[in-house]
């Protein structure tokens, strides 16, 4: 599966939902997501590097779930591949490419992120 990071959408419409629609709560969430994530990406990248498949799949675990939260769905899918790779122990190789992908993708979701906040705050 392969993600054009030109055509990156950020959906906050199930965000909204749960916050009752309140922008405070939402901005909350999304500085949450951007102060955990790289974290989860570190260990997840170190997972990777060990090839330790039940790290690699826990923090891929941990990761899909804050994708989908901030309605970046085809990042979530793209996570619960590497997943459920990992889980099977097969794929190496490839599971090392979408996840140099979703590094770029991410990047491009911190932006973005940005700009939600900015568009909320006023």
């Amino acid at each position: 599966m392969s993600i054009d990071k030109t055509n990156i959408v950020i959906d906050l419409s199930y965000l909204k939902e749960v916050s009752s629609d309140n922008n405070e709560f939402m901005i909350e969430m999304i500085d949450i997501f951007q102060a955990q994530t790289p974290g989860y990406v570190e260990s997840l990248s170190s997972a990777i590097l060990e090839k330790n498949w039940s790290k690699i799949a826990e923090m891929a675990h941990k990761i899909k779930p804050t994708l989908s939260f901030m309605g970046v769905e085809e990042a979530k899918e793209e996570m619960a591949s590497i997943e459920t790779r990992a889980r099977n122990q097969e794929d190496y190789e490839g599971i090392v490419a979408d996840f140099k992908k979703m590094q770029d993708i991410l990047e491009v979701i911190y932006v973005k992120l940005e700009e939600k906040k900015k568009e909320l705050q006023s």
